[in-house]
């Protein structure tokens, strides 16, 4: 859901950047259009704001297991560390579509994907 949502957001932020700039002799068309990109663009970043969160905090998980002074508790206890420092090796992350990993990289990959493709269009309008 998150893949398709990146790409119709991509889509939708590049066009109406380009109806913004060209309605900017009436200045109630352009801050509507301007408000509906940023309104996009914070959602976007909220989810993966949220994502990189998960990611950084299951990182910090693993980081935090292996540097526990094992050696000073029963074997037992090394144990269950060893296993969860198995466990915990690959951070979380959470994905669209088993494809791509949500993240604040994902997020800058969109934003810049989507000013190309204004810059694009707006080469093209003019």
């Amino acid at each position: 859901m998150f893949f398709l949502m990146a790409a119709v957001n991509l889509l939708i932020i590049s066009m109406t950047g380009v109806t913004a700039v060209t309605n900017m002799d009436k200045p109630e068309e352009f801050f509507r259009q301007i408000t509906f990109s940023c309104a996009l663009l914070v959602h976007l970043f909220f989810e993966s704001f949220q994502a990189q969160r998960l990611i950084d905090h299951s990182s910090l998980v693993h980081t935090s297991l292996t540097s526990v002074p094992w050696y000073q508790t029963s074997s037992r206890t090394r144990k269950i560390l060893i296993f969860m420092i198995m466990k915990t090796r690959e951070p979380c992350v959470l994905t669209a579509g088993k494809m791509y990993v949500i993240s604040m990289d994902t997020f800058s990959t969109i934003v810049r994907t989507s000013v190309s493709y204004f810059t694009m269009l707006r080469s093209v309008y003019n």
